[in-house]
């Protein structure tokens, strides 16, 4: 598998040089590193690396991009790759103006963005890379939960539920509730080719990963025990 990607997207040439620079520089031992000055380019990576399932951990993007514009990238990162963290990439001072910080709270509000980021204005930038470092360190905590020896995909509140997560702690396995009404619930069941709920009625769904990827829907604690 591709190691994952961080992905930049800003207009301003010099300003994705040092971008671009300042995440290699930290980050480009364990992630790929990819600048573009085009929306419409990072647009068709973004979707190729879907088409591939090569991982997505970061996409920053200038709110300014001609064309498709910062906020509407990352709302299509978001449909793309759910587990992405997405920010807006703003200067320094971006929030004097009153049309940045009205893009960046609505970007919040509607879900499409997790929060902005400063562009680095030096080399090292020890504030950028510490930012940077705390949405990896989230996407890498999601992305931790699939690897589990077996999942669980449930209703938030689904009694049931929560007595199979009691039955695999009593017994020692390690394991994760994911509400399969969140994003990455959804990846989850499409990656296995379970059927995805149409409402809050829908199968509880364990992912045995550990045990060549069985799926079990629905079973009783007995097919549980059985097959593990």
């Amino acid at each position: 598998m591709a190691r994952p990607l961080l992905l930049v997207v800003d207009r301003d040439l010099d300003a994705l040089a040092r971008t671009e620079g300042e995440l290699a520089r930290r980050f480009g031992a364990d992630f790929r590193v990819r600048g573009e000055s085009d929306s419409t380019v990072a647009l068709e990576q973004l979707r190729l690396a879907a088409e591939r399932r090569d991982p997505v951990a970061l996409v920053l993007a200038d709110p300014w991009l001609p064309g498709v514009g910062g906020a509407e990238l990352l709302r299509s990162v978001r449909t793309l790759h759910p587990d992405a963290a997405r920010a807006l990439l703003v200067p320094w001072g971006a929030w004097a103006d009153r049309r940045t910080a009205d893009e960046i709270l609505r970007g919040m509000s509607h879900g499409d963005i997790d929060y902005y980021v400063l562009e680095p204005w030096s080399s090292p930038d020890e504030l950028f890379c510490r930012t940077v470092s705390e949405f990896v360190q989230v996407w890498s905590r999601t992305v931790e939960n699939r690897r589990r020896e077996v999942l669980v995909v449930g209703a938030a509140r689904d009694p049931r539920g929560h007595a199979v997560r009691s039955l695999l702690t009593r017994n020692g396995i390690p394991h994760a509730y994911l509400d399969r009404g969140t994003p990455e619930a959804v990846a989850v069941l499409r990656s296995v080719e379970a059927p995805e709920p149409t409402s809050e009625d829908g199968p509880l769904v364990i992912w045995l990963a550990a045990l060549g990827g069985r799926v079990l829907l629905d079973p009783t604690d007995v097919e549980i025990c059985r097959a593990w």
